[in-house]
């Protein structure tokens, strides 16, 4: 939905790269997504997302934790 690439999948762990793309001044894109699962309880999982991005690309990029965490909300209907 946020436009990344898949990269890394493991079961508490997944990494997703958004792509490059070439604007008029500066390219966006290019953002690393980490996003860490730990099993609370059987019906309980805690989530935290962290974007990296790189300092050649600071300016276009931007950070994607609350629009992450809001898809994954809005896709388990809470």
């Amino acid at each position: 939905v946020t436009g990344f690439d898949v990269k890394k999948q493991e079961p508490t762990y997944v990494e997703g790269f958004r792509p490059r793309k070439v604007g008029l001044f500066v390219g966006s894109g290019g953002e690393t997504v980490g996003v860490w699962l730990t099993p609370l309880a059987s019906n309980k999982t805690e989530i935290k997302v962290k974007t990296a991005m790189s300092f050649v690309g600071i300016a276009g990029q931007k950070n994607w934790d609350h629009e992450i965490l809001a898809e994954m909300t809005k896709s388990l209907g809470r």
